[in-house]
């Protein structure tokens, strides 16, 4: 249950931080910066990122559209559930290339000062053609792209307060010439736009490094 209020939570936070774009301090006391025009980076003042040498990786909550689960109705639970995982899955593994492989930090196993701890979320998902290739010899094309909402919270995972946020609005591509959609090219294109997120945070995290008093 705390689960799912911290969820909903960050689900509201996130959508007053969105149509509130240029507010530059947040209700938890983060402090917009410059970032690209895709993101919306925080970071909490005065907070020394240099010491973090170590993160640990939150579990991912994958929350589809409220009106995309009534629109396909007819999905199964373990077929939205199998994309949740998926989705959860590919977002772990694009997090680990990004800060662990090229960011140079370790994963921890406890946790200590020297640690960040990395609080993913995937919400409000919507997966144009979520049944492609369902059906064999069957071919779906799509002119919308997907979309959704990343967020990254950073916390300080010793006292667990935040220190930083990373938001994404993902819009969906508009295509002229219809596009072959199946469950492959909707993960890889998920997979794709978290990677983004996870490269955009790796950089919003050098920046932060850089800035020491």
């Amino acid at each position: 249950m705390r689960y799912i209020s911290l969820v909903l939570g960050l689900t509201m936070m996130l959508a007053s931080t969105l149509t509130q774009a240029a507010q530059d301090v947040t209700e938890d006391g983060l402090v917009r910066v410059p970032s690209s025009r895709k993101i919306s980076v925080y970071r909490a003042p005065e907070v020394p990122f240099h010491r973090y040498q170590r993160i640990v990786i939150a579990p991912i909550p994958v929350v589809f559209r409220k009106t995309w689960i009534r629109e396909n109705h007819e999905l199964k639970p373990e077929e939205i559930n199998r994309m949740k995982e998926e989705f959860a899955a590919a977002f772990r593994e694009v997090l680990v290339e990004e800060l662990v492989e090229r960011g140079g930090y370790e994963l921890a196993e406890t946790v200590g000062p020297d640690t960040l701890r990395v609080e993913p979320y995937v919400l409000n998902v919507n997966i144009v053609a979520p049944q492609a290739g369902a059906e064999a010899r069957s071919h779906t094309y799509v002119r919308t792209g997907n979309s959704m909402k990343v967020a990254i919270e950073l916390r300080d995972a010793a006292s667990t307060v935040i220190v930083g946020r990373i938001i994404q609005v993902v819009q969906p591509q508009e295509w002229t010439i219809p596009q072959f959609a199946s469950k492959v090219s909707n993960l890889s294109e998920v997979r794709s736009r978290l990677a983004d997120t996870a490269r955009y945070t790796r950089e919003a995290l050098n920046v932060a490094n850089a800035a020491r008093d």
